[in-house]
């Protein structure tokens, strides 16, 4: 009979264990693993926005008949606007090297007025700083999976526009020259991926240094007078640049 009652218990006792347990009684929690986060994207089409301010320094001289009409070396600033469109390649596991163009836009005016010179009078300059493209390239070291240091090295193209009139006796004699300076431009700069944002969104700071070919105009008057200018022109800049990578490609495997 003791053998019959506690054996009866005991499969009550299980009985009853199972049901509590289907009926929600606590068991051991499962172990989830944690979402990794997104792996940092370096590969890959991208177009960025963004704005910068330009120093330049110009060297404007010229000439009339052979005397000496003006020297104005002088420096202005002026601040940009920037859009740019490349593509980057990560070759290993810390390298990347990519292709881009920008356009940069944004006015800027000087005007210079100089002293009489013998007969020569009212002498006045003026010259207007319009837009910049630049194609070029990079090559950069991946610091750490977000951040990349670089340098970056191509052509570039700025457009001038510039007036110079002055008085010549009793004759006002005046020349208007628009042209397109080609150089080149060396530059270094940092970026860094904004996992806040996403992996997508990147923002990059830089710095550029432009050196143009020299300018050399002959203008001759209808009064038998000649006028000779020459224009050089250097140009640093920063920029700052919010750029958006297409597609979830290959990250940085660190």
């Amino acid at each position: 009979m003791m053998k019959t009652l506690l054996a009866g218990a005991a499969v009550a006792l299980v009985f009853m264990t199972s049901n509590a347990v289907a009926d929600g009684m606590p068991r051991r929690a499962t172990m989830v693993a944690p979402t990794p986060p997104p792996t940092p994207i370096w590969t890959g089409f991208y177009i960025g926005v963004g704005v910068g301010g330009a120093f330049a320094t110009h060297d404007h001289s010229a000439d009339f008949n052979g005397q000496r009409l003006f020297d104005d070396d002088r420096g202005d600033a002026r601040f940009f606007g920037t859009v740019t469109v490349g593509y980057d390649q990560l070759f290993s596991s810390r390298w990347v090297a990519g292709v881009f163009l920008d356009y940069d836009f944004g006015n800027r005016d000087s005007n210079s007025r100089f002293p009489a010179l013998g007969t020569l009078t009212d002498v006045h300059l003026s010259h207007e700083h319009g837009h910049a493209w630049s194609i070029g390239g990079r090559l950069g070291f991946l610091s750490s999976p977000t951040t990349l240091l670089y340098l970056s090295l191509g052509w570039t193209q700025v457009s001038f526009d510039g007036d110079v009139s002055f008085s010549s006796g009793v004759t006002q004699l005046s020349r208007s020259f628009d042209l397109d300076r080609d150089g080149w431009f060396v530059g270094a700069g940092i970026e860094t991926q904004l996992g806040w944002l996403s992996s997508n969104w990147s923002l990059r700071a830089e710095y550029r240094f432009m050196q143009f070919d020299d300018d050399h105009r002959r203008f001759d008057f209808d009064v038998g007078s000649r006028l000779d200018l020459d224009h050089d022109v250097d140009i640093h800049s920063v920029r700052v640049v919010l750029s958006y990578k297409f597609g979830q490609l290959v990250g940085a495997p660190w």
